[in-house]
């Protein structure tokens, strides 16, 4: 199943790329962002090299592997985004109702639209960029990276992002510490979170 991790951000430029390869290192063991990769493409893709060096899924140990994410940079206006929301939320509950008068002794799940917070809105009215990042949530690799890359990128551009999978929003103060705690084990995190100096609450 594809997800995304919106950036709401207002500048990503290539310059950024050298810093966001080094930060993924102090992570993990990722040898390349392809050359082809620009933000100055609307849509494209980001195409990484990495090893993975961990017990988990050992027969993957020793080889480099690769990964595809698709990538969308377009413009942002909290005015219309907030527009397209509404609309989604009365598309979906005319749905659910069509459902429930064809298949009345069945249950249907239904993607529940997207609600912003007072807080979260007021963080959106800052931003003019989306940068997107598509994966797939049920590959363990996938979901990985695109969440390490999503964090960094973030934390990098004082932005705001938002987890489609989870429905989760983040700032760049606490993106990386929760992506920290959710892809690493109590014994791998002091590694990791003692390389950006940051804590994990009790």
């Amino acid at each position: 199943m594809s997800a995304y991790i919106n950036i709401y951000t207002n500048s990503l430029t290539d310059d950024l790329i050298p810093t966001i390869l080094k930060r993924l290192n102090e992570h993990e063991n990722v040898l390349d962002i392809n050359s082809s990769f620009s933000f100055r493409n609307p849509n494209g893709s980001l195409p990484i090299v990495f090893r993975w060096d961990k017990p988990s899924l050992e027969i993957f140990n020793e080889n480099n592997l690769k990964l595809n994410f698709g990538v969308s940079l377009k413009s942002f206006d909290l005015k219309e985004y907030k527009k397209k929301l509404f609309k989604d939320k009365i598309i979906k509950q005319s749905f659910v109702q069509k459902i429930l008068g064809l298949f009345k002794k069945k249950k249907r799940k239904v993607a529940k639209p997207i609600k912003l917070s007072a807080e979260v809105e007021a963080q959106l009215q800052n931003y003019n960029k989306v940068f997107s990042l598509k994966y797939h949530s049920g590959d363990v690799f996938e979901n990985h990276f695109a969440t390490l890359i999503g964090a960094i990128i973030t934390e990098l551009t004082n932005g705001v992002c938002h987890f489609t999978q989870e429905n989760m929003w983040y700032d760049a103060k606490n993106v990386l510490r929760e992506s920290l705690v959710n892809l690493y084990t109590l014994e791998e995190l002091p590694n990791h979170i003692n390389k950006n100096a940051v804590a994990v609450a009790s």
